[in-house]
C-alpha cells in the first residue's frame, strides 16, 4: 500500500500521502497505509455519496478547486473527516473495471502544481494501474488464506483418522 501512495505521489512531489481500502468482508473504506501522513480511524462506507460520486465518475477530486467552486462537482458532499484533514489536497480513486476498490489522499505539493485535464489523465490511469496492483496483492492474499485452511483441513483429517484407529483399538 505504501508503494501505491509514494508512486502516486511521486509524480506530482507530494510528500504525503494515504490509502483507503475494504478489509475483508467489511464495507467500509478503511485507512490502510499511509506515508507523512497522520493515522485516521475514520471509516467511509462504500454506499456513501462520496463513494459513489467517485465510483460514478471516476474524477479525481481536487480539494482545492471544490473549495473554491464546489458547484462543478455538482451534489459532492465531502466527509467531515475529509474536510478536516488539513494536508489533503487530491483524492484519487482506485478503480477496478467500474468497482472502486479504494482510494488515495495527496497532500499538497512541495511547489505549485496547476492540476490541468492532462495531470488528471494521468493521475486517472495511474490509479487504475495503482488499482489492478492491489486488486492482484488482494487476491493473491486470499489465495494463500484458501491455501492454509485446506493443509490444515487435510491435518486434521489424519488426526481424526488416527483417532478412529486407536479408540476401535
Amino acid at each position: 500500500g505504501q508503494q501505491v501512495i509514494r508512486g502516486l505521489a511521486g509524480m506530482l512531489e507530494s510528500p504525503a500521502g494515504g490509502l483507503w481500502m475494504k478489509a475483508m468482508g467489511e464495507a467500509a473504506f478503511s485507512q490502510t497505509a499511509r506515508w507523512n501522513l497522520p493515522q485516521t480511524l475514520e471509516k467511509e462506507e462504500g454506499n456513501s455519496p462520496f463513494c459513489q460520486f467517485m465510483m460514478t465518475s471516476g474524477w479525481v477530486i481536487n480539494l482545492e478547486e471544490y473549495r473554491s467552486h464546489s458547484q462543478r462537482y455538482g451534489e459532492l458532499k465531502l466527509p467531515t473527516w475529509l474536510q478536516e484533514l488539513a494536508q489533503a489536497w487530491l483524492v484519487v480513486p482506485l478503480m477496478v473495471g467500474k468497482e472502486l476498490i479504494g482510494f488515495c489522499i495527496l497532500a499538497s505539493p512541495r511547489t505549485r502544481i496547476d492540476v490541468n485535464w492532462e495531470v488528471n489523465d494521468l493521475l486517472k490511469t495511474a490509479g487504475q494501474q495503482a488499482a489492478s496492483f492491489l486488486a492482484q496483492m488482494q487476491a493473491t492474499e486470499a489465495l494463500l488464506e484458501v491455501r492454509k485452511f485446506d493443509a490444515f483441513n487435510r491435518m486434521s483429517a489424519f488426526v481424526v483418522h488416527d483417532l478412529k484407529n486407536i479408540v476401535t483399538q
